[in-house]
C-alpha cells in the first residue's frame, strides 16, 4: 500500500525537525518549487529545487531555536495544507518570534514537488481549489 500524501508531507516535517533539511531532502522533488510572499516574509521569494530549499532555510539564520510546529494536517482535493506555527529567537535582539501560517503542499510520486504558504487555513484552501 502506498503512503498517502500527508502522510509524506507529516513526515517530511517531521524530519526536518529531528534533523534538519538534509535528513529530508529525499521527500523533496528536485524540481521542487516554494514562492514565499511579502505578507509572509522579509524576504520574499521563489525558491528551486534542493538548493532553493537549502537557500530558504539558511535565511533562518539570524533566529535561534526555530521550530516549526505541526498543529494540523488538512487535505483539500490534491493539496495537503500543514498548518503550523513558527517559533524562534532573535540572536541578537533576544526577541522571541512566533508566527503560524499554512503550507500548502502538492505531492507527486512520493515527493513534496510544491510550497506555498499563506497566513491561514482559509487561504490556502482557496489557493487549493483555484
Amino acid at each position: 500500500m502506498s503512503e498517502s500524501k500527508t502522510e509524506i508531507v507529516r513526515r517530511l516535517w517531521e524530519r526536518f525537525e529531528a534533523g534538519g533539511i538534509d535528513a529530508a531532502l529525499d521527500l523533496i522533488s528536485e524540481d521542487f518549487v516554494a514562492e514565499v510572499p511579502p505578507s509572509l516574509s522579509a524576504e520574499p521569494d521563489v525558491y528551486k529545487g534542493h538548493d532553493g530549499v537549502r537557500r530558504y532555510f539558511a535565511a533562518f539564520a539570524g533566529i535561534d531555536d526555530v521550530r516549526f510546529e505541526l498543529i494540523d494536517f488538512l487535505e483539500e482535493g490534491d493539496v495537503v495544507i500543514a498548518w503550523m506555527r513558527l517559533t524562534g529567537r532573535g540572536s541578537v535582539s533576544g526577541i522571541d518570534i512566533e508566527q503560524e501560517s499554512a503550507a500548502a503542499t502538492w505531492v507527486k510520486d512520493g515527493k513534496v514537488t510544491r510550497i506555498d504558504p499563506y497566513p491561514d487555513v482559509d487561504s490556502a484552501r482557496q489557493a487549493a481549489r483555484a
